[in-house]
């Protein structure tokens, strides 16, 4: 009988690992949207949101959700390296020049862009959640003596480097997503004939979606459409 270290190991329940996770995180990622668009309605609709946010279930559960999806994370990415390794120790030159050509940018480009967006979260995490980055944003109260994200944030993205790292962060995120979503649903065995075609157009859609999304945010801060 193979030890849990020897199954935690195999390629199989790596590829699980990634594929669940992977869906985890959109999930957050969908949510996180919703709630971050909410600054186009103004400082009372987003302020008054982070505080149900920090406030729920006694404020321990934004807590969890965050480890959550930075154990997540670690461990998408975690899973991503060790079967890219595996992937490229098992094919030849030959073989690795003929994938190369019938498989698409997103599905070659999975592990460097996975490493890009663990390495933005963390600064992102310590720009807008921590207050190590750019603390002079963080400390802001509104006039109901809430902590003002909505001036923290429209502060923050009036600097052109700190948009220009999103956007390039966003944009890199959506092109994680075009493959990801689709090869999670086939690690996860749900394909179907009559299914696949939609499953395999989620991804970009998807991708193109949340990143304008995202996106949109820095863009109205810098033309001066939310200020």
């Amino acid at each position: 009988m193979r030890s849990f270290a020897q199954i935690w190991k195999s390629t199989i329940v790596q590829k699980w690992v990634m594929a669940i996770t992977g869906i985890m995180m959109i999930g957050f990622l969908v949510g996180h949207i919703a709630g971050n668009l909410l600054i186009f309605l103004g400082p009372e609709a987003i302020n008054s949101y982070a505080v149900g946010l920090r406030e729920l279930f006694h404020g321990a559960a934004i807590w969890i959700l965050r480890i959550g999806m930075i154990v997540a994370l670690i461990l998408h990415v975690r899973a991503g390296i060790v079967l890219s390794l595996r992937n490229r120790a098992s094919k030849g030159r030959n073989n690795t020049k003929v994938a190369s050509v019938s498989s698409s940018f997103a599905s070659r480009t999975m592990a460097y862009t996975g490493i890009l967006i663990l390495v933005y979260v963390m600064y992102h995490l310590s720009h807008f959640t921590l207050g190590g980055a750019h603390s002079e944003y963080f400390s802001y109260v509104d006039s109901a003596g809430r902590h003002d994200v909505y001036r923290m944030v429209v502060e923050s993205f009036q600097q052109p480097i700190i948009s220009a790292s999103y956007i390039i962060a966003m944009i890199v995120t959506g092109l994680h997503l075009n493959h990801a979503v689709s090869s999670a649903f086939q690690t996860l065995g749900l394909n179907h004939p009559r299914y696949t075609p939609l499953i395999n157009s989620m991804g970009p859609a998807l991708g193109i979606i949340l990143m304008l999304g995202f996106i949109s945010i820095p863009v109205a801060i810098l033309t001066g459409i939310v200020q």
